[in-house]
């Protein structure tokens, strides 16, 4: 499935310098995505606060043209491996993350997108964990999972994958978040998780299709872990973790946070 407007919306997302805030604020601005395109050259009038800068970005005709023309080929990739694509107008659009500061304006998804609408856990924590803190996320995904609860997480090493793979083991649901495209295995030893949380879940992204996992994207990716789940449980975290980032905006999001202490 691929939403309406798929390829106005994909269009503004190739612009360079526009992020998912801009984009919401233009869209909130005139309705959509096809609006602002379509009125672009006097969005100073229709949007106040729009800079200089950007008022020259949005009548570039060269740079419109180049993000169309990108837009267009990652429509073809979407369709050709079988992918969802939600934009934050579709009625499908997980409705969580509809509250949010700075929401992502398109998700990528790799299987089952009704999995976003369901009530969610987070369970995150350090990726070099100790068996006990393994074993304790195990438990605690495991059980929420057999309660009806999809187990939200990062698919990286440690907390993450222990989460992911109890849940799985237990006949649960579970979604995995990545800081790179959908159809890239991170980190690679993964390949064979992500490809079966796919299978009975969801593998999510906002980043386009081929993008590589770069550090600064998974403190981004981490207000949707936080954003999909009524609650976050943090098991082993570090003091300067990515998981007490994804605490914190949880908190800013008004979810629970609860917490797992060492042994």
């Amino acid at each position: 499935m691929i939403c309406q407007d798929a390829e106005q919306w994909l269009t503004l997302q190739f612009l360079p310098g526009l992020g998912c805030s801009r984009i919401n604020r233009l869209v909130a601005a005139l309705g959509s995505p096809g609006e602002v395109l379509r009125h672009r050259r006097e969005l100073a009038e229709h949007c106040p606060g729009i800079g200089q800068a950007l008022a020259t970005l949005l009548r570039d005709d060269r740079a419109i043209a180049l993000a169309r023309e990108r837009a267009l080929r990652e429509l073809e990739h979407i369709e050709r491996i079988g992918l969802t694509l939600l934009s934050c107008a579709c009625a499908d659009y997980p409705p969580a993350l509809g509250d949010i500061a700075d929401k992502p304006v398109l998700l990528y998804v790799k299987g089952q997108a009704a999995l976003l609408r369901e009530p969610m856990l987070a369970v995150i924590g350090a990726r070099s964990a100790s068996e006990y803190g393994r074993r304790v996320a195990r438990h605690f995904a495991a059980a929420a999972a057999e309660r009806g609860l999809v187990i939200v997480s990062g698919a990286a090493y440690g907390i993450d994958a222990a989460a992911h793979q109890s849940t799985l083991a237990a006949g649960g649901k579970t979604v995995a978040v990545l800081g790179c495209g959908v159809d890239v295995a991170y980190p690679a030893t993964h390949r064979r998780l992500l490809v079966d949380i796919a299978e009975s879940g969801a593998v999510i992204s906002e980043f386009p299709l081929g993008t590589r996992p770069e550090a600064f994207r998974f403190p981004i990716r981490n207000r949707i872990i936080s954003g999909l789940a009524r609650a976050v449980l943090v098991v082993e975290a570090s003091e300067k973790s990515g998981s007490l980032i994804t605490a914190r905006l949880a908190l800013d999001q008004g979810r629970e946070v609860m917490a797992v202490l060492g042994r």
